[in-house]
């Protein structure tokens, strides 16, 4: 092996570029192989020793970073031509398929970061197919790789075409609101994603902005810590204010209302809290503080929604939303009897469903209420 390595660092390309497929495939193969097997022992065992199976997953990670077969792969990448990346691609895919440790595993999503960033013109016309590989890939049992896929489209996401980048955006949206055993996990792994592609392919993040704010807007309200974090930073970075949420407001009240009806209640709670919230940020920007009458006909049918169905804990927030609705929407409601009507129902049915707990907010709502239906 040493000598194998020497021989890497020292050929030239003319020698080097005839063997460059085989030894790539072969090299990212070995980094797992070569690992030393007490590696496995203390992952398996972590809690005996008193580590967390991450502190180790980021030892081999430095260790795979650090290692002189990394050295010898990237050397390769660094030698080959367009001929020579047409002949290494399909063995790059077949590494990624055939690999099984955590250090291959990293190592073929590092190879792709290196391609698409130092190598980005002989690499450029295969990022569409590693982009979509990563789609079955990601699925990994380990946390360290699938955040390295994630991190991989990313970087392949300035490459990819428009077509391609789409489907990838609708793969994230698919793995957030999938409906199966995993679906927490799924949610962090489309936050990854789209993180990745926020921090990045910034100039596409940008020019699909329209297809991916609305969802990021959606699932920054997510119940999970670490879901949430990931796709409010994502918001912070491409959005400058309140006023956004204005501008994007029919395609997130159509998503919200769309997954109001999903059969986890993760998802469904999630989508009445964007209302909510939606509600309140349209609000509360500067010189929008009232909701035209257009708008305020859009949001109800989706609040009602919302506010459907039994308690649940954080839904006082969804309830903030509806006190803020209807006071700052009664230029549209106010001379509408049956409207206004079907808002008093719906607070006196929000009233008994709380059982005090927020009455004397419910109550303000039903004041103004009743005093214009009074008139």
């Amino acid at each position: 092996m040493q000598t194998l390595l020497q021989i890497v660092k020292k050929a030239n390309a003319t020698t080097l570029n005839p063997h460059v497929p085989e030894l790539v495939e072969r090299l990212l193969g070995l980094l797992s192989s070569l690992e030393p097997e007490a590696v496995n022992y203390l992952h398996l065992n972590a809690k005996k020793y008193n580590l967390t199976e991450q502190k180790i997953d980021d030892m081999r990670l430095q260790s795979v970073r650090s290692s002189p077969l990394t050295e010898s792969i990237e050397r390769c990448l660094d030698l080959a031509d367009a001929p020579t990346m047409a002949l290494l691609v399909p063995r790059i895919e077949a590494a990624m398929k055939s690999a099984v440790g955590l250090p291959s595993k990293v190592g073929c999503s590092r190879v792709l970061v290196t391609l698409a960033t130092r190598h980005r013109f002989v690499f450029n016309p295969y990022a569409d197919g590693f982009l979509k590989l990563i789609q079955k890939t990601i699925h990994d049992r380990n946390e360290t790789v699938s955040s390295s896929y994630a991190a991989a489209a990313g970087y392949l996401a300035r490459l990819a075409t428009d077509k391609q980048l789409v489907s990838t955006i609708a793969f994230a949206q698919k793995l957030y609101f999938a409906e199966d055993d995993a679906s927490e996990k799924s949610r962090l792994l489309a936050g990854d994603m789209i993180r990745a592609i926020s921090l990045h392919a910034t100039d596409r993040f940008t020019a699909f902005s329209s297809s991916l704010l609305p969802f990021i807007y959606l699932a920054k309200h997510d119940s999970d810590e670490a879901v949430r974090k990931l796709f409010a930073a994502s918001w912070d970075d491409h959005v400058a204010g309140p006023r956004s949420v204005s501008l994007y407001l029919q395609e997130i009240l159509a998503l919200a209302n769309q997954h109001l009806d999903s059969r986890q209640w993760a998802i469904k709670h999630t989508a009445a809290k964007t209302v909510a919230n939606a509600v309140l940020a349209i609000t509360s920007a500067v010189g929008s503080e009232n909701v035209e009458p257009v708008a305020a006909g859009r949001i109800w049918p989706v609040l009602d929604k919302a506010l459907s169905g039994k308690s649940w804990e954080g839904k006082e927030v969804v309830l903030d939303g509806f006190v803020r609705f209807v006071e700052r929407s009664e230029g549209w409601w106010g001379e509408d009897r049956g409207i206004a009507s079907e808002l008093e129902k719906v607070a006196v049915r929000e009233s008994k469903r709380q059982e005090g707990k927020n009455e004397k907010v419910v109550e303000g709502v039903l004041g103004m209420v009743r005093k214009k239906l009074g008139e």
